[in-house]
């Protein structure tokens, strides 16, 4: 399926997978493509995006604010890096000399789980939303998916995490809307 997503597609998919990986997440769902769209939309999709509130830092602070998990990580990360020490690098080295999954192991005897390295799969929700975004784009008579395509998939998975995310900063339907009207201009 994915050789008929257009380049900004694929690399939303792809910045899913980073963005899965660094929330500490084993898996990729559709709050990560959600931030995936969001750092890959182009000028005119962006500004939309923008216009409703809908932003990687505030769509990414609504996922680490509902995980503790996430929260504890960014916090640690953030105050190390005050004192010079990038904890993402300390992962990395602990990965290379003892294990990909040495660094997460150790967390999660101490009762925290953290990101792993390798593949990430997507989660059925994810799934879902790519398959909806194939149909989206039948729907609406494109040859390609975009990003559009796979916001309105994601939207219309009605994943309830991503959605009352999406909620505290925009309406969803007219998001929707306001989508779909991008898409017929383009056409």
């Amino acid at each position: 399926m994915f050789e008929r997503f257009t380049r900004g597609a694929r690399l939303a998919v792809t910045l899913a997978q980073e963005d899965a990986r660094d929330l500490g997440s084993r898996e990729i769902g559709p709050e990560h493509l959600l931030l995936g769209v969001l750092q890959g939309a182009g000028y005119e999709f962006g500004s939309l995006l923008s216009g409703f509130g809908l932003t990687t830092e505030a769509v990414r602070a609504l996922l680490v604010q509902a995980d503790p998990d996430q929260a504890a990580f960014a916090e640690d990360a953030e105050a190390l890096r005050a004192i010079g020490i990038d904890l993402h690098a300390v992962r990395d080295a602990v990965a290379a000399g003892f294990g990909a999954d040495a660094f997460d192991a150790a967390l999660h005897k101490s009762g925290r789980r953290r990101r792993r390295r390798g593949h990430v799969p997507f989660t059925r929700p994810a799934k879902k939303a790519l398959e909806l975004a194939l149909r989206e784009a039948l729907v609406h008579k494109d040859a390609e998916i975009t990003s559009e395509h796979i916001l309105l998939g994601i939207l219309r998975g009605a994943d309830r995490r991503v959605i009352g995310v999406v909620a505290e900063l925009a309406d969803p339907e007219q998001l929707r809307a306001a989508v779909i009207t991008v898409l017929d201009r383009a056409a």
